[in-house]
């Protein structure tokens, strides 16, 4: 017998504000010219945030690479929405984050978990 696990609970009770933004690109024509038109589409769910590979404090993680120090930060996003993508960009108070990996959970449930990941460099340069 297959079981069904109702995660409807879990998603209100751990529920923080995370924002998915989306660039949408149009255009037209104009005088024999493409112009192009970048419009970027934001929606706001009410969902788990999870800090994940808790290495020192909030999961930040600090490195040295070659070009310089790199700090990480890692998370799990738990959504009922089922349809992101990976390189989808997901803002959590104030911190850009990208879709990097998508497990399915919809055989068993009613969530999908997002595997989300930030750089931010010395430089200045953030996601």
């Amino acid at each position: 017998m297959a079981f069904y696990l109702d995660m409807s609970s879990v998603l209100d009770t751990f529920k923080t504000e995370v924002k998915v933004v989306s660039n949408s690109s149009n255009g037209e024509w104009v005088d024999g010219q493409w112009q192009e038109t970048t419009s970027t589409q934001e929606q706001v769910f009410y969902e788990p945030f999870i800090p994940n590979d808790l290495v020192g404090q909030y999961s930040l993680m600090n490195m040295l690479r070659e070009t310089g120090n790199v700090t990480e930060f890692n998370a799990i996003w738990l959504s009922s929405v089922p349809n992101f993508e990976i390189g989808t960009i997901v803002q959590h108070k104030d911190k850009n984050y990208k879709i990097v990996n998508i497990q399915d959970l919809s055989d068993y449930s009613n969530v999908t978990m997002y595997y989300l990941q930030s750089e931010e460099g010395n430089d200045g340069n953030k996601l």
